[in-house]
């Protein structure tokens, strides 16, 4: 959503805008790293139409999402910052595994702990959803064998993404920070407002508000939150892509200067 992306948009040195259908798009560099900053909207049909058309409009080599999410893990608290390693469908139970390397070096620059995220079919808006999630998760991971005990997040699109980049052979990562703790419960009315492709409509909880204003509180609190989960995102995500880059033209300084026969052949493995 806008929200989430709005600080690391203000970074983007060079921004012009791009028209892509499905996609608000910008370009721009993060320091010397050309990227292509994507605003897909929120639920499944927009994240999984939104990324198909960016990867086929530009060349994009690596895809990065960045979002909020729900804590599933007692302990994380709101504001905390996860690179995304795994990340489990709940409708059919699939597990998606992150470029290994994107998430080494996010965990690296950034300082976020490395965890686990649940792809839902719907917004988990009560502790007892959550306490659910997780039990589903960490069966999940127990059965793959992954006893690693990762804190656990809950969102709407990352299996989206995954597969999406997956099936284009680009490699991806997730970048979450927690809007609501574990304990913590959202309105119930953002669920009743979600759209049939899970997209949360404005229209709808502006009438649901009339109905129920004691709600309007609890959402101004949530889009507080949001937008400094935001700030972090941004940080984050910066410091993750200049690093990539960084090491990108270091690998190709020195195949340069190891002569054309090794370059030919590093391009050859990365191809």
């Amino acid at each position: 959503m806008e929200d989430e992306v709005a600080p690391l948009r203000a970074r983007l040195v060079g921004q012009r805008a791009a028209a892509v259908t499905g996609a608000r798009v910008t370009l721009g560099a993060l320091g010397a790293a050309p990227v292509a900053l994507a605003v897909t909207g929120d639920g499944e049909r927009n994240a999984r139409r939104g990324l198909a058309a960016v990867l086929a409009a530009f060349p994009v080599s690596r895809v990065i999402v960045v979002g909020v999410a729900g804590g599933l893990t007692a302990g994380l608290g709101a504001e905390a910052l996860l690179v995304v390693e795994r990340v489990i469908d709940e409708t059919d139970g699939s597990l998606h595994a992150a470029d290994a390397a994107l998430t080494a070096a996010a965990a690296r620059v950034s300082g976020a702990r490395r965890g686990a995220a649940v792809t839902a079919v719907r917004i988990a808006d009560t502790a007892d959803d959550k306490r659910r999630l997780f039990a589903l998760a960490g069966a999940r991971l127990a059965a793959d064998g992954d006893a690693s005990n990762l804190p656990l997040v809950v969102d709407l699109e990352s299996s989206v993404f995954a597969a999406v980049a997956s099936r284009a052979g680009v490699p991806w990562m997730s970048l979450r920070a927690v809007s609501d703790p574990a304990a913590e419960s959202v309105p119930a009315l953002l669920n009743r407002s979600r759209d049939d492709g899970g997209a949360v409509r404005r229209s709808r909880v502006v009438v649901g508000l009339l109905t129920r204003p004691s709600d309007l509180r609890r959402l101004l609190a949530l889009r507080d939150r949001v937008r400094a989960c935001a700030r972090g995102l941004a940080r984050a995500a910066a410091l993750t892509v200049e690093a990539l880059y960084a090491a990108e033209r270091s690998t190709s300084a020195a195949a340069a200067q190891a002569g054309p026969g090794l370059e030919d052949e590093l391009a050859t493995r990365n191809a």
